[in-house]
């Protein structure tokens, strides 16, 4: 039974009752030194199972700010009672109350003062602090960044490079065909983005500058700040991975996503068209994935039921290869007639 260390502080507070009831006042043990014993024991458990729970980094800083203040207070307690004011002839002055009156705000201080300037971060936000995510064009253009950030996959905040909506305004006035359908994306994608800034941790336009020095820029500013590159760029990706920078290739992405087809697996499958080799048929499942069913060539056109038996993985996709239910029932009616000649 996990029971979280306390045997150890159990067993400390009966030790300090057992030093507190053994302790003489003269030649007798006196019990009030054992109650005195447990009440110390259970009081420094309390207070170590509040401390440990705050994060060490708070703990320091105030510590730091309490000790500067109960000096500067000592200080200027003695500076008050050199001169002219009375201090009473039995008891404790009042003026001490100006070290710890410091200390406190000392304290404090450089608790707040240290998380403004962030030299320090409470657990809360340790939790929800995100390293940003700087994304270009070709990403924006990919698409698949804002149905990751809706899924949940990466969250912000995201920084683009302020050009981006002049670029994509440049490929829609494209003669292109496939290059304004490019823009038309970047575009969409664009605004589902800003739409959901405020959730997925903001969105910032940020200018590298000119256009031809722009992926230098960008390069730089990645160097110099805590940043992930979002891009499926394989030049700047390249160079990026190579300087030791976090990045997420786009490209890698999908593959990655993709569910594993396992041999044995019975798919529903459409058939497209034909195989490279004779009397193949291939299909494509949902997420990209291609199916070359064998001897399925005359069910062009038709779903079928197939099994696979082997899957290929590489960094251009997944191949799966697979065979006809139908074939594979027939192979196994064979083998049962076969059983049965050779018996007979």
């Amino acid at each position: 039974m996990k029971t979280s260390g306390w045997e150890v502080r159990i067993l400390f507070i009966l030790v300090l009752g057992l030093l507190g009831t053994f302790a003489f006042d003269g030649l007798a043990p006196s019990p009030w030194y054992g109650l005195t014993g447990l009440g110390i024991g259970i009081f420094a458990v309390i207070l170590q199972i509040v401390f440990v729970k705050i994060p060490a980094d708070e703990i320091i800083y105030t510590t730091v700010g309490a000790i500067i203040g109960l000096v500067a207070g000592i200080l200027v307690m003695l500076a008050l009672r050199m001169g002219n004011l009375p201090s009473p002839e039995h008891g404790v002055t009042p003026l001490l109350m100006i070290p710890f009156a410091f200390s406190y705000i000392f304290g404090h201080v450089a608790f707040t003062k240290g998380k403004k300037l962030g030299l320090m971060e409470t657990a809360r936000e340790k939790e929800t602090s995100a390293t940003p995510l700087l994304v270009d064009l070709t990403a924006i253009v990919d698409g698949r960044i804002a149905d990751m950030m809706l899924a949940g996959l990466i969250r912000g905040p995201f920084i683009l490079p302020a050009s981006i909506k002049n670029r994509l305004e440049e490929m829609s006035d494209s003669e292109d065909i496939i290059e304004r359908g490019r823009a038309r994306r970047g575009m969409e994608t664009l605004e589902r983005l800003e739409e959901a800034a405020g959730n997925s941790g903001g969105l910032e336009y940020m200018d590298f500058g000119k256009l031809e020095r722009e992926r230098f820029r960008m390069l730089e500013y990645l160097r110099r700040e805590n940043v992930s590159l979002l891009s499926s760029d394989v030049d700047i990706l390249d160079i990026a991975v190579k300087e030791g920078n976090h990045v997420i290739n786009l490209e890698e992405v999908g593959p990655a996503a993709r569910p594993v087809t396992l041999p044995g697996e019975i798919l529903s499958i459409r058939l497209v068209r034909k195989g490279r080799n004779p009397r193949q048929a291939v299909g494509f499942m949902d997420d990209g994935t291609m199916i070359v069913v064998e001897g399925a060539e005359e069910m062009l056109g038709s779903t079928v039921e197939a099994q696979a038996h082997t899957t290929f993985r590489s960094s251009g996709g997944t191949m799966v290869f697979a065979r006809m239910c139908k074939d594979i029932s027939d192979d196994g009616a064979d083998e049962i007639l076969a059983g049965s000649k050779i018996k007979n």
